[in-house]
């Protein structure tokens, strides 16, 4: 049976790092397990019974300042595992061991301390039971006073090497036997519990139980007996304990499912006959077998201060008027169950569009302002529970602001260790929304419609009123007036809604339901005609709306020249007709001035009884005729002098007995005249027999 081990060497040889004074998760100590060569500094091994003894399991020899190397390594009866892929081994599976190392080196623990690493419970020679077959007994971690200048081990077997351990304040038994929560593992507790979570108190307290947690091993397994590799029994342990001594842990098992809690809020200052927790602690592991036994490892170890968690809220002086002022207030809260904020905070806040920022500050915040987002940082330390100033952001609301104005912000903070120093990002972020009043109404007047009209004729506008999205609804009467110049009347004016009056050459139109913003009124529609002697070119017009606020547009239409227009005629002799007797059809087109007529389309329709019959051209005034007779319907361009005209003549005997009736007409589009392709000059001709 070997005896306790204590292993210390100089502090050159460290492969761990110890900070008395930490910031935020700085890391207070780390040793992976996994090399040939671990420093032993700092390390106190012991082996109160059992032919084995606690060994890294990549060592290949057992060096002075070094953790040593394995029994079976050492005599030759089995490999070391490879460089980089070890751990450290508290009991192998041979039956009735027991094995502990501690971590010799006080860590600070006043600002909250989370604790870390892998454990592997494999390799079970199992016993059965009524509760069913298993290996034994367990791993506990456990923290003793940092004052403490000696520990020795506690008891093998179901104390797990806990009890009878000198110095203890808790000890945490993984435990798959389940003698930890029976008397094997000190006064109190439910009985025989496998596959269970349970804490022990301090040595001054005799190890009382405290409290446990029976997890399913089909669901959650502390152990995989069956594995015989220390991959797949691989358990991932965190300890956190607060500034406040409140402790939680989890546990993941390897599973998918991430870490599970297996203890929740245990306040360690307030465990039953006892002190509070020492303000510096040691931890360390222990492990036993008994007439069932398991291989008990761990690997992965770190300690680094507690994460703290940062929480983002944010209110706000709405709801907001637009086209006033408003203010966020942003707090950022360190939460009482996590460690200290050390590290510097940067705070993002970004408004909406509409919304300015105009002034940003907070005692202690550095703040600076780019478009629409506004940024904090602050470098004050600041304890769990407790709350950095808070930031005043002042704003500016735009004018057409109206409904909600969202804003959203988070906190960032720079990554110190791996694994990041928030515990929980979650909360980092804020939205603030605000009901935002519209402000008064904005409406503005556009003109529409004609922009020319010609002399002799006449032509129509439209005033429609718009209201501005985000700007307020009417309230009263709005009034809408419009003016023409000289030349121009005013013939009619009328809108959906609307009431108009005219009173010569002004035109006034008024309604009081309200207009919501973005809406628009229906237009007003005023038709105007100008006088043939107009003289042709800009008459000024003026529209006005009357307050909310007033608007004037000014303006004009375009008079032009009255249009040219060809004489068109169509006639028949005689009509109406005789049957048995002479029948003639005349369809003529002329231009009667005062300018020349080119490029204009003729087209003469005959009845369709008339098409197979021979017709006649004749032009007068210098115009000509593109072709002196022909058959069939007339369709020619030709140009038509002021003054000229083409007349085309189509002659018949009517038939005795006829009594139908017969339509000719005449077409003629010119451009740049009143005979347009819309609108040609048309003229027709129908005759019928006279009734009996």
């Amino acid at each position: 049976m070997a005896g306790r081990i204590v292993a210390a060497t100089a502090l050159a040889g460290l492969s761990l790092t110890v900070t008395t004074s930490p910031a935020s998760a700085a890391p207070l100590s780390s040793e992976s397990f996994h090399g040939a060569k671990i420093p032993s500094t700092g390390w106190m091994i012991g082996s109160p019974k059992g032919a084995d003894s606690p060994c890294a399991t990549a060592a290949t020899a057992t060096v002075a300042g070094f953790l040593p190397a394995c029994r079976e390594v050492l005599a030759g009866n089995g490999k070391a595992d490879p460089d980089g892929e070890g751990a450290f081994r508290l009991t192998d599976n041979s039956s009735f061991n027991a094995g502990s190392l501690l971590f010799d080196k006080p860590i600070k623990a006043d600002r909250g301390v989370s604790l870390e690493f892998d454990m592997y419970q494999y390799k079970g020679r199992p016993t059965t039971d009524k509760f069913g077959k298993r290996g034994a007994d367990g791993i506990a971690f456990y923290i003793v006073d940092g004052a403490t200048t000696k520990v020795d081990p506690g008891e093998a077997g179901g104390g797990l090497g806990y009890k009878g351990l000198s110095g203890a304040f808790v000890g945490i038994g993984f435990d798959e036997f389940g003698n930890f929560s029976s008397t094997p593992g000190g006064p109190g507790g439910p009985g025989l519990t496998p596959n269970s979570v349970a804490v022990r108190g301090s040595a001054s307290a005799g190890y009382k139980y405290i409290f446990g947690k029976s997890l399913d091993p089909a669901v959650h397994p502390l152990a995989n007996d069956a594995a015989t590799q220390r991959a797949d029994a691989k358990r991932h342990v965190t300890i956190d304990i607060n500034s406040k001594n409140v402790m939680n842990v989890e546990v993941d098992f390897n599973n998918g499912k991430g870490p599970q809690p297996v203890v929740v809020d245990l306040d360690l200052d307030k465990l039953p006959g006892q002190e509070p927790l020492p303000k510096t602690l040691k931890v360390g592991w222990a492990a036993a077998t008994g007439n069932a036994s398991a291989v008990h490892e761990i690997s992965g170890f770190q300690a680094r201060t507690l994460d703290a968690d940062l929480n983002l809220n944010v209110t706000d002086n709405g709801p907001w008027q637009a086209g006033q002022t408003g203010a966020y207030n942003l707090d950022v809260a360190v939460n009482a169950n996590n460690g200290w904020s050390d590290d510097q905070v940067k705070l993002n806040w970004t408004i909406p569009a509409g919304v300015t920022a105009t002034a940003a500050k907070g005692d202690g915040w550095t703040c600076t302002i780019a478009g629409q987002v506004v940024t904090c940082t602050s470098v004050t330390h600041v304890g769990p529970g407790n709350h950095y100033p808070p930031v005043k952001i002042d704003v500016a609301v735009g004018k057409t602001v109206a409904g909600t104005a969202v804003a959203t912000g988070g906190i960032d903070i720079p990554t110190a260790v791996p694994g990041g120093v928030e515990a929980n990002p979650a909360d980092n972020k804020a939205t603030s929304t605000v009901s935002v009043k519209a402000g008064p109404a904005l409406i503005k007047l556009a003109v529409g419609g004609d922009k020319e009209i010609t002399a002799g004729a006449g032509g129509k506008v439209t005033l429609t009123a718009t209201n501005a999205p985000g700007a307020g609804p009417s309230s009263g009467p709005v009034t809408v007036n419009y003016e023409v110049g000289p030349g121009l009347t005013v013939n009619s004016a009328q809108g959906p809604g609307w009431t108009c009056t005219i009173a010569g050459q002004k035109v006034s139109c008024t309604r009081s339901d309200p207009l919501p913003p973005g809406g628009s009124y229906p237009p007003v529609a005023i038709d105007v005609t100008s006088a043939v002697d107009t003289v042709a070119g800009n008459v000024p017009t003026t529209a006005l709306l009357v307050g909310v606020p007033g608007v004037t547009v000014t303006g004009g239409l375009v008079v032009k020249p009255a249009a040219a227009q060809a004489a068109v005629k169509v006639t028949s002799n005689p009509n109406p007709y005789v049957p048995g007797g002479k029948f003639t059809y005349t369809a003529s087109a002329a231009n009667p001035g005062p300018g020349a007529m080119n490029g204009a389309s003729v087209k003469v329709t005959w009845p369709a009884a008339f098409k197979p019959l021979k017709w006649k051209c004749a032009a007068t005034g210098g115009a000509v005729c593109p072709a002196a007779e022909g058959t069939g319907d007339v369709n020619v361009t030709v140009d038509l002098p002021a003054g000229g005209a083409l007349t085309y003549t189509q002659v018949c005997q009517m038939p005795v007995g006829v009594t139908a009736s017969f339509t000719a007409s005449i077409a003629v589009v010119v451009p740049g005249t009143g005979c347009t392709a819309e609108k040609p000059c048309i003229a027709t001709d129908t005759n019928k027999p006279a009734l009996p």
